[in-house]
């Protein structure tokens, strides 16, 4: 009963307003995650990919950095853990004298959205907008904070397990025409979420807020749209290639 209570108790102060907490008060947490959106769920083991989806493995969370087809770079990022962008300027020294860029997004699930704003930070200049946080305290705005820009035609790679903070890193690029989408209609997952533990073989996935983008538009129904659609993965690595060739 006390584990319940303090589920109820951590909803009531985090959750952005679908449920009431007078709703759950006597709800099995079964039934309390009836009440909540359709991405909030009870993981009732130790989950892998939990700590993908939040970001929160200091494993190398950019599993590979390498030059294709020439001056073409190709930066494939796993999730966004809590290095991720600091893993990325790296990249970039990396791949010093590139021409072009492939930046690999497929199947990652998302996580730490600071890292997302960080990586999105090299391609937007000073002042912009890069997306905007929706909680119970109602709205905030992410500017970009005035960094050394990447001025090259780039590719972003997705597929449908790329979600989240993957997702609003592709959509943002495309939307200041940073990038070019190849690949597969992504997750449609636009939502924020936080880890509540609840005991070692129990926890809560429960969402938090969304995040919209620019324009104002949200990810979590509509997914992000390729503008290329390939299917095959080798050959959504040579569309990008052919496309990446053509601009440069």
């Amino acid at each position: 009963m006390e584990e319940l209570e303090d589920t109820i108790h951590k909803i009531k102060e985090s959750y952005y307003g679908k449920v009431t907490v007078e709703g759950l008060v006597n709800s099995a947490l079964e039934g309390i995650l009836k009440s909540l959106d359709e991405e909030s769920r009870l993981l009732r083991q130790e989950t892998p990919s939990l700590e993908f989806v939040r970001g929160l493995k200091e494993e190398d969370s950019i599993p590979e950095v390498r030059f294709i087809q020439g001056e073409v770079g190709y930066i494939r990022i796993g999730f966004f853990g809590r290095r991720t962008a600091i893993d990325f300027k790296k990249a970039l020294v990396e791949l010093r004298g590139m021409k072009a860029l492939i930046l690999d997004l497929r199947d990652n699930p998302g996580g730490h959205l600071q890292s997302a704003q960080e990586l999105l930070e090299n391609f937007v200049s000073e002042g912009k907008p890069l997306f905007t946080q929706v909680d119970r305290q109602g709205q905030r705005r992410y500017l970009s904070q005035g960094k050394e820009i990447l001025d090259l035609p780039t590719a972003i790679l997705i597929n449908s397990s790329t979600a989240s903070s993957a997702e609003l890193v592709a959509a943002t690029l495309r939307y200041y025409h940073k990038g070019i989408i190849v690949g597969e209609k992504s997750h449609s997952k636009g939502t924020i979420q936080e880890v509540i533990p609840l005991s070692p073989q129990r926890t809560l996935l429960l969402t938090t807020g969304e995040y919209l983008l620019p324009d104002g538009s949200s990810l979590r129904n509509s997914g992000v749209i390729p503008d290329h659609t390939v299917r095959d993965k080798e050959a959504q690595i040579e569309t990008a290639i052919s496309l990446l060739q053509n601009l440069h």
